[in-house]
This record gives C-alpha cells, structure tokens and sequence, in this order.
C-alpha cells in the first residue's frame, strides 16, 4: 500500500469517526430508535467505491472500536456482507487505473443489499442478529437510512446506509431528489461540513474530488432514474401526422412536448407514465467531455420496488462494467465491446452525464418564501 492510498484510508477513518462524534454530541442515542412508520422505498441498495478493499479492510476495526466504547450506532456494514471486486478474476494491467488516481484495479469493489417489502434484509449478512431497515427523522428535507439487527429496539446496534433527500431548493430540485446519499456526497457538491466548520474560507473545487469519490453521486443517480431516453441521445423524435410513435409507445409529455420515448420494438423496457425511460444507469465520472478519461468513484445508488430492472454499468479506466441487473441474464463483470453491448439492444452508447454541484442549485422564489 502506498503511503498516499494509506494516507487517503486513514484520512477517511478520521473523518468518519469525526462525523460520529459530531452527531453523538447533538442527537441523544435513542433518538436513533425513533422509527418513522413509512414503508422502506428501496428494493435494493449498491455501495460502490474504487477503494473498496479499503473499506473492508477497516470496517472490522471501525466496528471492534465501538464495540469496546459499547455504543450502539453507526457500525460499519461493510464487514459483514460479501463484495464483488469484478477486475480480481480477469486478466487486466497490473496497478493504478491512472498514475493520478492512487488505487489499483483491484481495489474496486461494491455490495448490493436487497431487502423485502416487509423491512427485512434479505441477502446473505453475518451480523450476531438479522438485520432489518428502518428510517428515522434527520432533519425537515431528510431521512437516515439505517439497518438495525435483531428487533430494531434500543440498544440494538445500528448500520448507516445514507441519508433520504426527500428534497432539494431551487428549478432542478425534483429532478435529483428524492435521493439516497452517502457521507462521501458531503463534499462531492460544495466544501465537505467539517471543512466549512473549521475552515470557514475555503472553497470549493471540483479538480479535488474527480480523482477521488468523483463527480459521479447520489444527485446523478436521481436524474439518470427520470432521464428521459431523449436526453440521453436516443429519440425525443415527435409523433407522426397520425399521433403515433415508432414501435407503437404512446407519445409522452415532456417540457411541455409531445415526444416520442425512442426505444425500438424490440427493446424489453417500457415507458413510464411520462412516456420515457432510459435504459440503464451509469455510474462513470467523465474527466472530459469526449470521456477519453474515466473512472467508478464511491457512490451509493438504489432501486425501489416498483422500478424495473434496469443494468447499473460504468467505465473504470479502459473497462466497461456492467455491475448489476445486467441484461439477457448475463453476469456482472466487464463488457467486452460496448459498443456491440448497446446495439443489439436498440440502446445509445453512453455519453458524459451532467453533475450537480451546490452552484447549480439556485433556489427559486417560492423556496425563498418558505
């Protein structure tokens, strides 16, 4: 391990260890316990990172050090589920992904947790009891989202998943919320909390986290699920003279248009109520507009129950991925070609995503008044 990459891992700990401590000292611990009766929206969540192999390394210190303290929240799940490190089974260049990027290719890894309508997480964990997921109330516009073993009473240890955003100020705040965020979206958007705290001059630039976490997070993953097909380079087409849409979808209204969604008639995903879909997720951070440079940061995305599969792909270096519901039935790992990948699914090739930082959220006149 390099004396950067152990820096970074280090630096990490301490950050989250002082992020717990800032919440211990302004919420009493059972306030933790205080579920909200409302039903859990996701299906599933993934929790990517470049340095995954980080994360599992340490989780198990993280969660001995409370253990020992005897308190009950914030554990780290990490330890305690299997992960995918897709680039440990294939044959691939040896070392960093970039000589500016300070991990290696095996170092990427994720975990998906599925959990069932009735709060239970249903894939293979081994924590002492069963986990289930609650939500309690973290402010006026978010929800922590928590997994808690055994009977979700006091006492009982606590796994944080990310934070609910159920909404956002400013023109472009429905189209990214609601959104599940991690502690790694606390400085991806605008200076990270415990910086504007101690460092209250500092500013904020982009070039200090797109090697990092990325551009890639929680914002991006809520506007790519309601991305319509159109903005993402295939269709947008209007209907014919008689009001009709190749492939027989009904037109959809969007901006104030009727729009075709653009999927061919031979594609397995259907329009929304709006008339739109895109066909998959991308996770990649673009480093330039031609995507001649990329990478997977950290991130967590979700689905909810009434979400239709849908492939959760990205570029890490010079490799495709496909990372979950990949389609046809095919496994996760790297998409050899993909440009043959997307075609013979009528579907675009992926193209560089907008990012979402704090400066493009201007709040309008009626979140002013509010």
């Amino acid at each position: 391990m390099s004396i950067n990459t152990t820096y970074r891992a280090v630096f990490r700990v301490s950050l989250f260890s002082l992020l717990t401590i800032a919440c211990g000292a302004c919420v009493q611990a059972a306030s933790w316990y205080d579920w909200v009766d409302r039903p859990w929206p996701a299906r599933y969540v993934i929790s990517v990172a470049l340095d995954y192999s980080r994360l599992e390394e340490y989780a198990p210190e993280r969660n001995e050090n409370r253990r020992k303290k005897g308190s009950t929240i914030l554990w780290s799940f990490e330890e305690f589920f299997g992960a995918t490190h897709p680039f440990r089974d294939i044959q691939h260049p040896a070392g960093r992904v970039y000589e500016d990027i300070y991990n290696n290719y095996d170092d990427f890894g994720y975990q998906v947790i599925v959990f069932d309508k009735s709060n239970k997480v249903v894939t293979t964990h081994h924590t002492p009891k069963p986990l289930q997921v609650r939500q309690t109330p973290n402010s006026d516009v978010r929800l922590d989202g928590l997994m808690v073993e055994g009977d979700a009473t006091t006492g009982n240890p606590i796994y944080k998943l990310g934070e609910w955003y159920v909404h956002l100020p400013g023109a472009r705040g429905d189209d990214i919320t609601p959104a599940l965020c991690s502690y790694d979206d606390d400085g991806r958007y605008s200076v990270n909390s415990s910086d504007r705290y101690f460092h209250p001059e500092m500013k904020f630039n982009v070039k200090d986290i797109i090697n990092d976490r990325g551009t890639f997070g929680c914002r991006e993953w809520a506007y790519q699920m309601k991305r319509p097909v159109s903005v993402a380079g295939l269709g947008g087409q209007v209907p014919d003279a008689q009001g009709q849409c190749q492939g027989g979808f009904e037109p959809g209204l969007y901006k104030g248009k009727l729009l075709c969604p653009g999927l061919d008639e031979a594609s397995i995903y259907k329009p929304n109520v709006r008339g739109f879909v895109q066909p998959y997720i991308d996770v990649t951070t673009y480093h330039d507009k031609a995507g001649k440079k990329t990478h997977i940061g950290r991130f967590i995305g979700w689905m909810g129950f009434d979400d239709a599969p849908r492939p959760i792909i990205g570029k890490h270096g010079d490799y495709w991925l496909c990372l979950h519901e990949c389609p046809d039935g095919e496994a996760p790992g790297v998409i050899a070609d993909m440009a043959d990948w997307t075609s013979k699914r009528g579907w675009p090739m992926p193209k560089p995503t907008p990012y979402f930082p704090d400066s493009r959220l201007k709040a309008s006149k009626s979140d002013a008044i509010e």
